[in-house]
């Protein structure tokens, strides 16, 4: 019987033939360099089985009205979207309903947190779910710096800026009038209310309220873009130099 070849070879031989017809010495390079890891958490339909939602419980991060199962480090990306979420146990049961990104959950409900984080009404007390979800693709950065209290206006540095701004993860004010974490909003003009921020549209800022929490110092965490060189598509179609 004649062997299935995956696809026709590219000359000279590309990352997608080094794969589609792996060499066991090359293959940690080729894997080191797609960061199979991140891919795989960041590219794949992910499953999380039975969740306790009420357990979870709040986050700082989100509305306190919302049991929050919180992804906001790089070992659990953030969620894009929600394919489907089941429970087996709690105040409902049930297949619930995915809602839009940032839209605050009603009963048998479900929705992506303005943060990434996926989130339930807290009076559903949910203790054992499974969620389909995609998740964001992307890397997990900090930054601590200094806030103007005339506007409440944190500017991002363009080092972070470069790759593109996907998620505002978590934010917390570290001098002003009303300092702790602030709940994420979704991106947004000026003058959130109090205890709350966003990033600007553009994602070049983060917004914090200035009436009331006068804030002057911030430490936030993003969720950016990988690099355009960087990842699946990128490396797949380029020549695979150390083959």
């Amino acid at each position: 019987m004649t062997a299935i070849r995956a696809s026709a070879s590219s000359s000279p031989s590309s990352f997608k033939d080094v794969l589609n017809f792996p060499d066991a010495a090359k293959c940690g390079d080729v894997l080191r360099a797609l960061a199979f890891g991140d891919l795989l958490l960041g590219q794949l339909v992910q499953n999380r089985r039975s969740v306790d939602m009420d357990a979870a419980a709040t986050s700082p991060f989100t509305l306190s009205t919302l049991d929050c199962l919180a992804m906001r480090s790089s070992n659990f990306p953030p969620a894009l979207s929600i394919l489907r979420a089941t429970v087996r146990a709690g105040g409902v049961t049930g297949e619930l309903t995915p809602v839009a990104y940032g839209a605050t959950p009603s009963t048998t409900q479900i929705a992506v947190a303005p943060n990434g984080s996926i989130v339930t009404l807290g009076t559903d007390a949910i203790t054992n779910m499974d969620v389909l979800y995609i998740p964001e693709r992307g890397l997990v950065i900090e930054y601590t710096g200094p806030v103007v209290s005339a506007t409440g206006v944190m500017a991002i540095p363009t080092s972070i800026i470069g790759n593109g701004i996907i998620l505002l993860l978590e934010a917390e004010v570290l001098a002003g009038a009303v300092t702790g974490n602030k709940v994420v909003l979704v991106p947004g003009t000026t003058g959130p209310a109090t205890t709350t921020c966003r990033l600007a549209v553009a994602k070049t800022s983060v917004n914090f309220n200035q009436a009331t929490d006068t804030p002057t110092r911030a430490r936030v965490k993003f969720f950016v873009a990988q690099a355009a060189a960087d990842g699946l598509v990128p490396n797949t179609s380029l020549p695979a130099t150390f083959v």
